[in-house]
């Protein structure tokens, strides 16, 4: 028995002993992956390392674009604004410029006078040619001078085929106008101050619209010997 209970006791000393050699249980730890493990550094301890900034978002192309394209302006409507049209009326007689007149008052176009019938005493004129065509051929020889201002007699009247240079209420004015014709040219123009003078009527329309003009021209057709044309402004 002896023997048995000294067995026993050293089988207790050895299991006692290999418990004691055997290296501590360590626990598992589940570990977070790292983040950025580029940007971790290993400091000393009590230093400070600045945080690095947050990597920029890479811009994508739309983004580009409009960074880069400023914005368009609002669009703004300009209304073009019309050529201004002016036209020269002239009508051969008082009683058509009295008519004429009353038609340029209900139209309501811009007026001014130039020649005025009532007061034509004295007549520039250039005598009747042998026919329209030889007046339009004088009338174009006075725009080749520079001479705008004329009108071509076509009344059927004693004075058909004439061309007038102006109408004017005293003889002064009539003659000052004769020397500027001669100085620019013009060798067949008189001057008349009888009673019998033809006494046109001059007027100048300014901006006149193009329903105006329409209206006008179908005027100017009713009044024989009338001449509507486009003028300078």
């Amino acid at each position: 028995m002896k023997w048995l209970a000294v067995l026993l006791l050293l089988a207790n000393a050895a299991f006692f002993a290999y418990d004691r050699l055997q290296p501590p249980e360590v626990q598992a730890v589940v570990v977070a992956p790292e983040v950025k493990a580029d940007q971790v550094r290993i400091v000393a301890a009590g230093q400070v390392t600045p945080v690095p900034a947050p990597t920029p978002t890479p811009a994508t192309a739309s983004d580009t674009h409009a960074a880069s394209t400023p914005a368009a302006p609002t669009p703004t409507t300009v209304a073009a604004a019309g050529s201004r049209v002016c036209l020269r009326w002239i009508v051969p007689s008082p009683d058509q410029a009295e008519i004429a007149g009353s038609r340029l008052r209900a139209l309501g176009v811009t007026v001014q006078t130039l020649h005025s019938a009532e007061q034509a005493k004295v007549w520039v004129y250039i005598p009747p040619q042998a026919s329209l065509e030889d007046a339009k051929k004088k009338a174009a020889e006075l725009e080749a001078l520079g001479i705008e201002d004329y009108f071509v007699v076509n009344n059927g009247g004693r004075w058909q085929n004439a061309v007038s240079l102006g109408v004017y209420s005293t003889r002064e004015a009539a003659d000052r106008r004769l020397t500027t014709l001669r100085e620019q040219g013009v060798r067949s123009a008189v001057v008349r101050d009888r009673d019998d003078t033809l006494r046109p009527a001059s007027f100048l329309l300014r901006d006149v619209t193009e329903a105006q003009r329409a209206a006008l021209n179908r005027a100017n057709a009713q009044l024989r010997g009338a001449q509507l044309s486009e003028t300078g402004c």
